[in-house]
């Protein structure tokens, strides 16, 4: 079965970027991967971090699409299209985000280039562990892919289990607005959510950025 068409074009979209990143010249992982010091500087790196991945093992990039094609196409159906691009959307977002909240300023952690979709995917994963029986889904597949991706993010550099979580997180709380309300509300919930998602992670950011200052005006 073919995914939909979102889901088609994140997974082509993302494939490109990988066959572009074999050519050096370009240097795609340090012009699009996320890193806490240049958020300010460079803000489109909190979503482009989404289109790097590890090189040159495809193993990065084919975990992730593997979870997009699977779960991202469940909820893309289930969800339909702009929900379902808000989530990945936002899910990468709350990935950087929850980087950069973690990352103690002026250490490695502080320039480091964090890579991969996998704030995204979890971001869609976080949907599916939302308590409902509005989706049938395979929890067990869903709980092995957690692990499984949790795992890799320890022990490979530069692919960050703090992006899992931050994913992880903002896709529960979406799937929370979209699927736990009467259908008739959903639209509005979800919109709702979406936008106070979107404020507490701007504010979290801001937190961690003036944190920063103080650190460096000592």
């Amino acid at each position: 079965m073919s995914p939909p068409l979102v889901t088609s074009i994140i997974m082509i979209l993302t494939g490109v970027v990988f066959l572009a990143q074999l050519l050096p010249s370009l240097d795609l992982v340090h012009r699009l991967s996320f890193v806490p010091a240049l958020v300010l500087e460079q803000p489109w790196r909190v979503l482009s971090v989404a289109l790097v991945h590890e090189q040159p093992s495809p193993f990065h990039l084919l975990a992730n699409m593997i979870g997009l094609f699977f779960f991202g196409s469940f909820i893309e159906r289930a969800l339909g299209r702009w929900r379902f691009l808000t989530i990945y959307l936002l899910g990468t977002v709350g990935g950087s985000v929850m980087v950069l909240v973690l990352a103690k300023p002026f250490t490695v952690d502080w320039v480091t280039n964090n890579i991969g979709a996998s704030g995204a995917v979890f971001a869609i994963v976080g949907v599916l562990l939302v308590p409902t029986q509005k989706l049938d889904r395979n929890i067990t597949g869903v709980v092995l892919f957690v692990a499984l991706n949790f795992g890799y993010g320890f022990l490979v550099a530069g692919v960050s289990w703090q992006a899992h979580l931050g994913g992880l997180i903002a896709g529960f709380v979406l799937g929370c607005g979209a699927l736990l309300v009467p259908k008739k509300q959903s639209t509005l919930v979800f919109v709702l959510t979406a936008v106070g998602l979107l404020l507490a992670m701007l504010v979290a950011g801001a937190w961690r950025i003036n944190d920063a200052w103080q650190i460096a005006a000592m």
